[in-house]
C-alpha cells in the first residue's frame, strides 16, 4: 500500500513538471509569432499648408517553421480638420524574399471619420514575406488654416496573416505631427520659466560635474593609501570576485530550478504523510 501511494505522488510530480516544460516552450512560441506596425518618422515637423509623406514600416519575422505573411491590413486615424490624405502608395515590403512576387494593394479613406485603412496581398503567397520594410506611403495636406498644436497620428487597427492562414499578433506605434511648432513653443516657454526659477541648466549641470569629479578625486586620493580595507581584501579582489559569480550565473536558469524543486519537496512530503 505504502508503495502505491509512493508512486502516485511521483506521479503527481512527474505530471507537474510536464506541465512546466509544456507552458514555458508555449509562451517562448507566442511570443516569436507578431508584427510591428510603426513610422519611419515617429516626430515630424510641418507648416499650414504644407504637404508631408508618412512611411509605414511593416517588420515581421515569420514563424518558426519559415512561413512569413501574404495578408496586411491597417487603418490610420488622424485629426480631419487639421490633415487631408491625398495620395496612398502601396510599398514592397509584403514581396520582400521573391523577386516574382507582387503586392495587390487597396486603400479607402474616410473623410468624415479620418482614417484611411490600407489592404494588402502577396501574389503569389509561396513562403510569405519576412522582412522590415515600407508596407506604404501616406501623403497627408496640412490645412491652410491649421493652427500650432500636435497631432496623434494613430494606427488604430493592424493585422497580418501568414501563408498558413493563420493571423499575427501585432505591436502599433504612433507618430505625433507638431504644426508651427505646436508643442514644440511650449517646451520652448518651460524652459525659460525654468531658467527664471533657478533650476539648473544644462552649462550649470556640466559645472556642478566637473566640480564633483575634482571633489570624488581628492577623496580618493587621501582615503586610498594602501588600496586594502581593514580586513587586508583589495578592490580589485572584491571586484574579481563579483565578475566571477556574474559570470557562473545563468540568465533564466534559476526560475525552472526552483520550480523542480518545489514540485520534488511537495511530492515526497505528501508521500511521507501518507506513509
Amino acid at each position: 500500500m505504502n508503495a502505491d501511494r509512493t508512486r502516485r505522488a511521483l506521479a503527481v510530480a512527474l505530471a507537474a513538471l510536464l506541465a512546466v516544460g509544456v507552458l514555458l516552450p508555449a509562451t517562448a512560441l507566442a511570443g516569436d509569432n507578431a508584427t510591428s506596425f510603426y513610422f519611419e518618422d515617429d516626430e515630424i515637423a510641418a507648416d499650414p499648408g504644407e504637404t508631408i509623406e508618412l512611411e509605414l514600416i511593416a517588420s515581421d519575422h515569420g514563424d518558426l517553421h519559415g512561413n512569413g505573411i501574404d495578408e496586411l491590413e491597417a487603418t490610420l486615424a488622424y485629426e480631419n480638420d487639421v490633415f487631408e490624405v491625398v495620395d496612398v502608395e502601396h510599398g514592397p515590403m509584403l514581396a520582400a524574399g521573391d523577386a516574382d512576387a507582387e503586392v495587390e494593394g487597396s486603400s479607402s479613406v474616410d473623410e468624415e471619420a479620418g482614417t484611411v485603412t490600407i489592404e494588402q496581398e502577396r501574389t503569389p503567397s509561396g513562403d510569405g514575406a519576412t522582412a522590415s520594410d515600407v508596407a506604404a506611403t501616406i501623403t497627408l495636406a496640412v490645412a491652410e488654416d491649421a493652427e500650432a498644436t500636435s497631432e496623434t497620428i494613430e494606427i488604430a487597427d493592424a493585422s497580418t496573416t501568414l501563408v498558413t492562414d493563420y493571423p499575427q499578433a501585432s505591436f502599433e506605434y504612433d507618430a505625433t505631427i507638431h504644426v508651427a511648432g505646436g508643442d514644440g513653443d511650449v517646451a520652448d516657454d518651460e524652459a525659460d520659466d525654468a531658467e527664471t526659477d533657478g533650476v539648473t541648466l544644462a552649462d550649470d549641470a556640466e559645472d556642478s560635474d566637473d566640480d564633483a569629479d575634482a571633489d570624488e578625486d581628492s577623496t580618493v586620493d587621501s582615503s586610498d593609501t594602501d588600496g586594502a580595507d581593514e580586513n587586508g581584501t583589495t578592490d580589485d579582489a572584491t571586484d574579481d570576485t563579483e565578475s566571477s559569480a556574474d559570470a557562473d550565473s545563468v540568465p533564466g536558469f534559476a526560475v525552472p530550478v526552483a520550480v523542480v524543486g518545489l514540485t520534488l519537496t511537495i511530492a515526497l512530503l505528501v508521500a511521507r504523510r501518507r506513509v
